[in-house]
């Protein structure tokens, strides 16, 4: 049976006083800055010396080329018409079909006109990229939202013309195939699973994650354990897609040896010095010892919480009323962090421990700060862990490195 496409549409809704005409391209822009296939059209609009609009331009985003799509003549302005030259729906739908071919990520159609209202125009476009699971946004007119909603049948979001809106949109889970998109195909250096931690080592860097849990569904064999080191860093990093725990753990290891690596700059200082000093709640989600007594409100959250504590089924609640966060880098591997970084708009986001990606690009997704160890002496840390050794045994052989966006 073939799975049916999600569909993830968003109107973003303007009005002719929208602070910020130009999110859908600023948005573009940031998101292939980030590796991001974006395909679709923006509009570009010309004015003169005095400030006067003299046209609009449509814009291909996955080339870059213009074509005239408004060019009012002295008739039009004295008839009050638009001066829109129809041809250019022809290149539009051409643009959109390429999009769709080639298999954009995001599509963007800062287009929703009258004849698209109608159900002409670019409409069909529109919807089959819909249908067809690939995320959408389209500029509407905020005075013609119900048109929109009658268009799409109530499907997808309405959002305001502002960058930080559509970044919000964007799919947290998106962040683990943004974590695995520059690492290259360079061949692994050797990985050791011990009782308490796994070891990547790659060519420039060492990366680190938690073993699954003793007694837990995650603590198992390992499928195809005797080729673990015979992969490119990059297929071991895409295990991190698995279900199984235990891949999943090799897998952000592998993610973490290619950003952590052996060289890398930062501040020297633990990840709970990231967040100032506070009064205000600090929710932190994770077995951190001694955690409660660094914050003077802090608000712990644990998988199996004693008096004090809450549990993870509160931790969103806790999470949107806090003014810092600190998560454990263990919710990667157990796939808790996208949906928790939802909650973390409004504070300040640390994540923490051993297994932290030093990735750059995971501050698109609501995080502040990024706190982690770099691997100084990789064979002893590998005998450590070889041995069963825990983060105590290890941390002398390592160097803390944080992080700030």
């Amino acid at each position: 049976m073939s799975e049916i496409p999600m569909i993830k549409a968003g109107a973003v809704l303007y009005t002719q006083f929208s602070a910020e005409g130009n999110a859908l391209t600023s948005f573009a822009k940031q998101m292939q800055a980030r590796g991001w296939k974006v395909g679709g059209i923006v509009q570009d609009v010309l004015r003169d010396e005095q400030g006067a609009k003299t046209g609009v331009d449509a814009v291909a985003l996955d080339t870059g080329d213009r074509f005239p799509i408004v060019r009012p003549s002295k008739e039009d302005v004295a008839a009050g018409t638009c001066g829109l030259d129809r041809s250019a729906l022809t290149a539009s739908s051409e643009i959109l079909r390429r999009a769709r071919e080639s298999k954009a990520d995001l599509v963007i159609v800062e287009k929703f006109g009258e004849r698209e209202q109608l159900g002409e125009g670019l409409s069909d476009d529109i919807m089959t990229a819909m249908a067809e699971g690939i995320p959408v946004l389209v500029a509407v007119p905020a005075a013609v939202v119900d048109k929109w909603v009658a268009f799409t049948g109530g499907l997808g979001d309405l959002l305001p013309a502002s960058e930080q809106a559509l970044s919000n949109w964007w799919d947290r889970e998106n962040l683990y195939e943004e974590l695995i998109r520059p690492i290259p195909d360079e061949q692994v250096k050797r990985v050791v699973i011990g009782l308490n931690w796994i070891l990547v080592e790659g060519p420039h860097g060492s990366g680190l994650s938690h073993t699954p849990a003793r007694g837990t569904a995650g603590c198992r064999s390992v499928p195809n354990a005797t080729g673990l080191a015979s992969k490119s860093l990059k297929e071991l990093a895409k295990l991190a897609f698995s279900w199984n725990p235990f891949e999943t753990a090799l897998g952000i290891a592998a993610i973490n040896a290619f950003y952590n690596r052996h060289d890398m700059d930062g501040e020297q200082i633990n990840g709970f010095d990231a967040i100032g000093n506070t009064d205000g709640p600090v929710t932190i989600v994770g077995a951190f010892k001694n955690a409660a007594e660094k914050f003077k409100n802090a608000r712990v959250v644990e998988l199996n919480p004693a008096d004090g504590q809450y549990p993870q089924s509160a931790a969103n609640s806790l999470l949107r009323t806090s003014e810092g966060a600190i998560i454990t880098a263990s919710t990667l591997v157990n796939r808790s962090l996208p949906d928790l970084l939802q909650s973390c708009e409004h504070n300040d986001t640390v994540i923490v421990g051993p297994g932290t990606p030093l990735a750059p690009s995971l501050f698109h997704y609501n995080v502040d700060a990024l706190s982690s160890l770099i691997v100084k002496d990789v064979d002893t840390v590998a005998s450590v862990i070889a041995s069963g050794g825990s983060v105590k045994e290890i941390k002398p052989h390592c160097r803390y490195v944080t992080l700030r966006k």
